[in-house]
């Protein structure tokens, strides 16, 4: 018999999907929940889950390493480049959505894995300056033309998050994730992905053509 947490997850992934309606994929972003949760969501048929800090990230992994084997891990926090290695370990990591500069690339680039992982490039859409990013499309194209020699990363495609000050809320996520599209156009590249949406926009989000979402609290309620 479920109890009563499998049923409130169960529940809200089941809104959630039915609201995305395969538009966009989903990342489960499971940040200060426990690993038990994310197991609980895993048993409900989600395989893609966010993590934003490298040490947590890297603990759920190996402690639900035998029980949820097809598991797909997200990094979507800031990377400091002394965690780079210790990230790079983590079972089942399939791509990092937060490189927000070119130094930080180079540092990765520089590192060796056995199998190439989707990197998304940061971009700052709203201006403010605690988000970190890139900020024109210059960098971007410098970012792209150093991924395409790569044996271990490859470019998944773009990342932003909406503005957090705007006195209009949906008016300003939807020129943040316009402007998202509008420079993966211009990059040139076909095969982008746009990952953009969390809890509070992603519908917004989908409407702007993002093809993953980081929902959270959505999923597994309030955090503490």
């Amino acid at each position: 018999m479920m109890d009563s947490r499998q049923l409130q997850i169960n529940k809200n992934l089941e809104d959630i999907l039915a609201r995305l309606d395969g538009r966009a994929g989903l990342v489960a972003v499971s940040k200060t929940y426990p690993a038990k949760d994310v197991e609980l969501a895993y048993l409900q048929g989600q395989r893609d889950f966010g993590e934003n800090k490298v040490q947590d990230l890297l603990d759920k992994s190996l402690d639900l390493q035998s029980s949820c084997p097809k598991i797909h891990w997200h990094f979507i926090g800031k990377l400091q480049s002394n965690k780079i290695n210790q990230l790079l370990r983590v079972p089942n990591l399939v791509s990092i959505h937060s490189i927000d500069s070119i130094k930080l690339l180079n540092k990765l680039l520089s590192k060796n894995v056995d199998k190439k992982i989707g990197l998304f490039l940061q971009y700052n859409t709203s201006g403010e300056k605690e988000k970190g990013g890139f900020e024109s499309l210059e960098e971007l194209l410098e970012a792209k033309g150093l991924l395409e020699s790569s044996e271990s990363f490859y470019l998944q495609g773009l990342m932003t998050m909406g503005s957090i000050r705007s006195s209009d809320f949906e008016k300003s996520a939807k020129e943040c994730f316009s402007q998202l599209r509008e420079l993966s156009i211009k990059l040139g590249q076909d095969s982008l992905e746009l990952s953009m949406g969390m809890s509070q926009d992603f519908e917004i989000a989908l409407e702007e053509g993002s093809s993953w979402v980081r929902v959270g609290s959505a999923i597994f309620g309030k955090r503490d």
